[in-house]
């Protein structure tokens, strides 16, 4: 769960082990600076956010116990890019708190042998599952660094 943490929020200068914490990365973006895409294909930081949230969700429901269908490449796991309002973009950095926020709770929560039990319709346990959700996380947060990067004056 620790590990999760600092993976999403970073030590006091926002910073992970490996670079920028996902969270600091996302603070001072826009939802005109979300919206941008770098290249055509390439997803946009609002649905690299809203991907993230809902994979979180989805890891959650299966910790819990629960059968997810969760296709890959469905809308839900990679909305389609558009410009945000202000609250828009404010509803989407509160989902991704809240899915991270609820699924860490749940890790902190969990036993040893909580996590050797097999992931309901997987075949993996829950230890993978949720290594696996960190490094989906790290991922992310390097493509937003590289979002960010790229458009340069954009997001100084």
């Amino acid at each position: 769960a620790e590990l999760y943490r600092s993976v999403y929020e970073g030590d006091k200068k926002g910073e992970a082990w490996h670079g920028p914490a996902l969270k600091p990365l996302l603070q001072n973006v826009t939802a005109e600076q979300a919206s941008r895409s770098p290249q055509t294909g390439a997803h946009s930081i609002l649905q690299l956010v809203l991907h993230v949230a809902y994979w979180e969700e989805v890891v959650l429901r299966r910790l819990q116990g629960e059968i997810v269908d969760a296709p890959l490449n469905s809308p839900d796991d990679w909305p389609s890019n558009r410009k945000p309002s202000n609250a828009e973009w404010k509803a989407a950095l509160s989902r991704l708190d809240r899915s991270h926020g609820a699924l860490r709770k749940a890790m902190q929560g969990c036993s040893d042998e909580k996590l050797k039990q097999k992931v309901p319709d997987r075949n993996h346990d829950n230890y993978t599952l949720l290594h696996g959700i960190i490094h989906h996380c790290v991922y992310h947060a390097a493509q937003i660094a590289l979002v960010k990067k790229g458009f340069g004056k954009l997001f100084a």
